[in-house]
C-alpha cells in the first residue's frame, strides 16, 4: 500500500517539448519508489501525455491526476498585438477532478490553441470562468498573477486576484500555490503567500515545479532548454533556471523544505483525494453512417456483402458462406459495423472519381468481408488469410485499416470525409518528433559549443540499426567506447546525451493518420494548432485508439501515381486501355525480370539488398514475392533464415517437415514457418487452439 504524505501536483514531462525531462515511465516508478498514492502531470498548455501518463499511472499503481499549467492572458485572448515579452501573461496550474472537469480541460487547452494562440497557447479569464466546473486550481509559480503582484508589493492587486479565482471556481477547489527552489524572492513570495491565503481563508498547497527527476540531471536539464532556444551554455543571456532544485523531490525534502507549514504537504493528500477522472478506454465512439430508408446498419452491411459474393464467388461453397457469416457476427458484435460502412463508403467515392487505391496492406487483407466490399481487392482464402488476426473477438481493439491512396489526389479523399461528417468532426492526427540517438548527441554538442565536425563523427559512430540507443552503442562501437573513456568532453557529451535521449522534440502532422468522431472532437479530445495553421489532435495515434475514436491510415503513395499516369501514357500513345487490378500474377516475362535483380522503381523491391535476394531467390510465381517481402526484414535477414529459405526452394536440400500436421500449414513456404497465420495455424491444428486464443499466443510471441 502507498502511503506518503506528499504527492507532487506541478509536473512537466517530455511533452512540455524541450522544457520538461520527466519521461513517463522513469516517473511512475519514482512515484512508487516514494510511495506517492497519486501523482500529476501539468505540462505546459498541453495535454499530449494525459492517456500514456494515466494508463501507465494506473498500470502501476499510482492514482493519474490530469492538469495543465495555463498561460494566462490579463487582456483578450484574441489579442495578438501585445509581443513575445507581453509581461501580462500568467501561469496558472489547472488539475481535473472529474469527467466534467476533464472535458472542461480539454475545452480550455484546446481554445487557447485555436483561439488563443499568439508565441503561446493563451486562455483568458472569459473562458476560465465558462469553463471551470469541474477543476481545481492552483495559483501558479513564481509567473502567476498573484505572486507577480506580491513580488512588487502591490498586495491589494493580489487581493483582487485571489477573490477572483476563489469565486469561479467551487467552494475549496482554489489554493494559493507555494514553491521553494531555493531563490532568493520566494521566501518573501512564501511569506506573503500565505498571509494572503490566511487573511482570505482560502487554503495553500505546496510544489516543487517538477523539470526533471533527478538532482543530479539539472545541467542536462540546462542543455535541453538551450536546445529549445537555440543558444549555448556560454551565452550569459540563454534561458535557465535559478537553481539546481526543479527535480521530484523526496516526501522527506519537500518536508524539510516546508517544516514550518505542514498543511501545505497534507494538502496534496487533500487534493489527490479530489481528483478522479476515470477513462473507459475500448469503447467505439463510431460516426453514425445513414443507410438506405428500409436498412439498419447491421442489415446494410449484410446486404452489400450478399450482393458481393455472388459476384466474387460464382460458386460460392458452404465454407465461404460460413467464414462470412462468422465475420459478420464478430463485426456485428464488436459494434464495429458502422466502421465498414463508412470505409467502403470513402473507397468507393475514391475509386469511382478515378483515385487511384491501393489494394490492401496489412491484417485488415484477412477479412472476406473487406474483399466484398471493396475495401481490400486481395481474396484472403486464396491466400489463407486469417481474420482473427484482424479482429480478435477475444480481445477487443479498434479495426485498423491501412489504405494507400494516389499521393497527388489523396487530399480529395480527406476533403470528400471532412464534408461529409463536418469539419469540426474530422482531423489530422499528430505526431511526435523524438531525439533519437544520433539526434540527441548533435543537438547537445550544439548546445555545448562542440565545433560542428567532432559532433557529427561521434554522432557517426552511433551504428545505423533500428530502435538503436546510446548506452548500446557505445557497448557495440569500440571507437566510441575509447573516445567515451579517454575524452571528458566525449564523456560528457555522452552522459547528457543519455539523459535527453528518447525526449519528444516536437510536434507536427502525422503523414497518414485521420480521425473521424460522431460529434465535434473538442467534446472528446484536445485539439492542437501547428505553426502552418493546420487543426490537428492533441492526442497522438495511440492514445486515439485507447479513446475509442475512429482512426484511419490514409497513405499518399507516389506509386499509384506513377502507376496512374503510366496507365494514361500507354493510352495515350498506343490506344490501349490498361487497368492494373486486372493484370495477370503468373506473368513468366516479369518474373525473368524480377530474378536479374531488374528491379529499380518498384515499390519496396528496389533497394540493392533486395535486388540481391531477388537474384538470388529467383522468383517464379507470386507467392514467392509474398515470401520475399516477409524475408527481407531484420529477424530473418540475420537469423540464415534466408539463407535455408533460398536452398529449399531451389531444391538444393531437403524440405523437410517435423510433424505431418505441418504439412498443409508450410507447405508454400518449403517447409518454414515465415507468416504470422503460420504461427496462428500450427497452434490450432497442433495444440487445438481457437484462433482467436492463437491470435493473442501471436501477439505474445511479437512481444518476445
Amino acid at each position: 500500500m502507498l502511503h506518503s504524505d506528499f504527492v507532487h501536483l506541478h509536473l512537466h514531462s517530455q511533452y512540455s517539448l524541450l522544457d520538461g525531462a520527466c519521461k513517463i515511465d522513469e516517473l511512475i516508478g519514482l512515484a512508487r519508489y516514494y510511495k506517492m498514492p497519486a501523482v500529476s502531470v501539468t505540462d505546459h498548455g498541453n495535454l499530449f501525455a494525459a492517456i500514456e501518463f494515466y494508463s501507465k499511472a494506473i498500470e502501476g499503481g499510482i492514482k493519474p491526476i490530469l492538469g495543465c499549467e495555463f498561460y494566462l492572458t490579463a487582456s483578450s485572448r484574441f489579442d495578438k498585438s501585445t509581443g513575445i515579452k507581453n509581461k501580462n501573461i500568467h501561469h496558472l496550474t489547472i488539475l481535473a477532478k472529474d469527467e466534467d472537469g476533464y472535458r472542461n480541460l480539454v475545452k480550455l487547452v484546446s481554445l487557447a490553441y485555436l483561439d488563443g494562440f499568439y508565441y503561446k497557447p493563451r486562455i483568458d479569464k472569459d473562458i476560465l470562468t465558462s469553463y471551470c466546473r469541474g477543476l481545481i486550481c492552483l495559483s501558479g509559480c513564481m509567473k502567476s498573477e498573484i505572486n507577480q503582484a506580491l513580488l512588487c508589493d502591490n498586495y491589494e492587486k493580489a487581493e483582487q486576484a485571489a477573490g477572483f479565482y476563489k469565486e469561479i471556481f467551487d467552494k475549496d477547489s482554489f489554493y494559493i500555490e507555494l514553491q521553494d527552489q531555493f531563490i532568493p524572492e520566494q521566501r518573501k513570495l512564501v511569506t506573503e503567500a500565505v498571509k494572503l491565503a490566511k487573511s482570505m481563508g482560502i487554503p495553500y498547497v505546496a510544489t516543487n515545479d517538477v523539470h526533471y527527476l533527478r538532482k543530479e540531471h539539472s545541467y542536462a536539464h540546462e542543455i535541453l532548454l538551450a536546445v529549445q532556444t537555440q543558444t549555448t551554455v556560454d551565452d550569459p543571456n540563454r534561458l535557465r533556471m535559478s537553481t539546481d532544485q526543479f527535480y521530484f523531490k523526496s516526501p522527506v525534502e519537500m518536508k524539510e523544505v516546508f517544516k514550518d507549514i505542514p498543511n501545505a504537504l497534507t494538502n496534496t493528500i487533500a487534493i489527490a483525494e479530489k481528483c478522479n477522472v476515470e477513462f473507459e478506454f475500448n469503447k467505439a465512439l463510431l460516426p453514425n453512417f445513414n443507410v438506405p430508408e428500409g436498412f439498419t446498419q447491421k442489415d446494410y452491411l449484410q446486404y452489400l456483402c450478399a450482393e458481393s459474393l455472388e459476384k466474387k464467388y460464382s460458386q460460392s461453397d458452404n465454407s465461404i458462406k460460413e467464414r462470412l457469416l462468422h465475420e459478420l457476427n464478430v463485426i456485428n458484435s464488436l459494434g464495429f459495423t458502422n466502421y465498414f460502412l463508412i470505409v467502403r463508403d470513402f473507397i468507393k467515392f475514391a475509386r469511382e472519381s478515378n483515385i487511384p487505391v491501393g489494394p490492401g496492406r496489412g491484417s485488415a487483407a484477412g477479412s472476406i468481408v473487406s474483399y466484398l466490399l471493396d475495401i481490400t481487392t486481395i481474396d484472403p482464402l486464396k491466400y489463407g488469410l486469417l481474420f482473427e488476426r484482424f479482429l480478435n473477438p477475444d480481445r477487443v481493439s479498434m479495426p485498423d485499416i491501412d489504405i494507400d491512396f494516389c499521393y497527388e489526389r489523396r487530399p480529395e479523399v480527406i476533403d470528400y470525409v471532412v464534408k461529409k461528417y463536418g469539419a469540426d468532426n474530422v482531423a489530422q492526427i499528430i505526431t511526435f518528433g523524438t531525439l533519437q540517438a544520433r539526434a540527441a548527441i548533435r543537438d547537445v554538442a550544439r548546445a555545448l559549443n562542440m565545433p560542428y565536425q567532432d559532433a557529427d563523427r561521434i554522432a557517426k559512430l552511433i551504428p545505423q540499426e533500428p530502435d538503436i540507443d546510446i548506452e548500446r552503442a557505445v557497448r557495440l562501437e569500440p571507437t566510441l567506447a575509447s573516445m567515451v573513456s579517454t575524452d571528458p568532453k566525449v564523456k560528457q557529451l555522452i552522459d547528457i546525451a543519455k539523459v535527453l535521449e528518447g525526449l519528444s522534440r516536437h510536434a507536427s502532422v502525422h503523414a497518414a493518420g485521420v480521425v473521424i468522431s460522431s460529434q465535434p472532437l473538442i467534446e472528446l479530445i484536445p485539439l492542437y494548432k501547428v505553426p502552418d495553421g493546420d487543426i490537428v489532435t492533441g492526442y497522438d495515434m495511440s492514445s486515439i485508439d485507447k479513446v475509442g475514436l475512429m482512426k484511419m491510415d490514409f497513405l499518399g503513395l507516389r506509386t499509384l501515381t506513377m502507376i496512374s499516369e503510366c496507365e494514361g501514357i500507354v493510352k495515350r500513345t498506343q490506344g490501349i486501355s490498361v487497368n492494373i487490378d486486372e493484370i495477370a500474377t503468373e506473368d513468366q516475362a516479369t518474373y525473368s525480370l524480377l530474378s536479374e535483380g531488374d528491379s529499380a522503381g518498384i515499390f519496396q523491391l528496389e533497394s540493392s539488398g533486395m535486388r540481391s535476394l531477388l537474384k538470388r531467390l529467383k522468383p517464379d510465381k507470386f507467392e514467392d514475392l509474398i515470401a520475399i517481402l516477409a524475408l527481407y526484414r531484420p529477424g530473418p535477414l540475420g537469423s540464415g533464415m534466408v539463407d535455408d529459405f533460398i536452398r529449399r526452394k531451389n531444391r538444393e536440400i531437403e524440405i523437410s517437415y517435423e510433424h505431418e500436421l505441418l504439412k498443409p500449414i508450410l507447405a508454400e513456404t518449403y517447409g518454414i514457418i515465415l507468416y504470422q497465420e503460420q504461427a496462428m495455424q500450427i497452434a490450432s491444428s497442433l495444440a487445438g487452439f481457437t484462433m482467436a486464443e492463437a491470435d493473442i499466443l501471436r501477439r505474445a510471441m511479437g512481444k518476445k
